[in-house]
């Protein structure tokens, strides 16, 4: 329960020690806890990512890649997940060998080489 109500912090406070660094999460929608008395709930991880990234200055955020992983994959859900975050990916199994075809063009609409550059072997003809 700690560990996921100190998410938002502990991804802020990294963002801040790191500003250099170019950030990538990927954030399971529903997020189950179970607290001190043993009371369940789930807490929303596009909700979590969209904290983090109101409470980041714009040049932090700027670095930052967030995306929600859900099975709940209606146009509405995406469109909220969108808002929220950065991009969407489903949860079904995504073979080793299409990892890459599915993250580069989600990573390069977010950090286009035309502002960023040639990014971590990323290019916009891959």
């Amino acid at each position: 329960f700690d560990e996921i109500n100190g998410f938002e912090d502990f991804v802020v406070n990294f963002m801040e020690n790191h500003p250099e660094d170019f950030v990538f999460l990927l954030v399971d929608e529903n997020l189950d806890v179970v607290d001190d008395n043993s009371k369940r709930s789930t807490i929303s991880g596009s909700l979590c990512v969209e904290n983090i990234r109101k409470r980041l200055p714009a040049k932090l955020e700027r670095r930052m890649f967030a995306l929600v992983r859900s099975a709940n994959d209606s146009s509405s859900d995406i469109a909220i997940y969108s808002t929220r975050a950065h991009g969407f990916l489903p949860k079904a199994p995504i073979k080793r060998d299409k990892v890459l075809d599915t993250l580069a063009p989600l990573w390069i609409g977010r950090f286009p080489p035309s502002e960023f550059g040639e990014t971590i072997g990323f290019t916009s003809k891959d």
